[in-house]
């Protein structure tokens, strides 16, 4: 799959502490190799994709085919609220 960015995922990794910012990288590497790796969850929710950042957080993104554009991340109660609303 082809993966970008957008400003909004960018600047809320930025915030991040260190520790959760060295998880996204590596479920990112992970998500590279093998998107379908049971441990990242990478799923289908609403109208977005969503993939395991560690224990407390997650990323979401659009799909348009091979195409993944990641626009948020964050802990898992706002992301909860984002995949709610």
């Amino acid at each position: 799959m082809i993966s970008s960015t957008k400003a909004s995922f960018r600047k809320r990794f930025e915030k991040l502490p260190p520790a959760i910012r060295r998880a996204a990288i590596e479920s990112y590497r992970s998500w590279q190799r093998d998107p379908w790796e049971p441990s990242l969850h990478f799923k289908k929710v609403g109208d977005y994709w969503s993939v395991r950042v560690g224990d407390g957080f997650r990323a979401l993104a659009t799909r348009s085919g091979e195409r993944v554009t990641w626009f948020w991340i964050g802990p898992h109660d706002e992301y909860l609220r984002m995949i709610r609303s």
